[in-house]
């Protein structure tokens, strides 16, 4: 089982190792098309159009151990890694899970139920709930 921890706000690239900042950079490529840097996309200009607003890194471990890297960013978008990689695994787009692996984007979709990281109203927030409850 998926659960989302150690949530934390970035703000600069300082708070990250390597890879992260290279995640970040791939972010805001997915985000916008652009090809920047990642303390572009963190800068503190409130005019500089290519910062990810409101980002967030929170941990995913299954069984224990740290399965992907998920950041939130914009208030209704994200991508997930593999932990440790730069290897994308899924994304949140205005607001919902998409993901190209069934089995990965339910075990994602539970999680993000269970966190609270996916509202009522998305179209497959019920099938995750179940999911996550057990319920038919």
């Amino acid at each position: 089982m998926a659960d989302f921890t150690n949530r934390r706000r970035i703000t600069s690239v300082t708070q990250l190792n390597p890879i992260q900042v290279e995640q970040v950079a791939l972010c805001g490529t997915a985000y916008d098309d652009e090809d920047l840097p990642a303390d572009r996309r963190l800068s503190s200009d409130p005019q500089d159009e290519s910062v990810l607003s409101f980002c967030e890194l929170w941990d995913v471990v299954v069984d224990g151990a740290p399965a992907y890297e998920a950041w939130f960013y914009q208030s209704d978008s994200g991508t997930i890694f593999l932990a440790g990689t730069t290897d994308m695994v899924a994304q949140i787009i205005q607001c919902g899970l998409e993901c190209a692996d069934e089995d990965r984007e339910l075990e994602l979709g539970m999680a993000m139920v269970r966190a609270g990281l996916l509202p009522p109203g998305d179209s497959a927030f019920e099938r995750f709930r179940r999911a996550a409850d057990g319920s038919p």
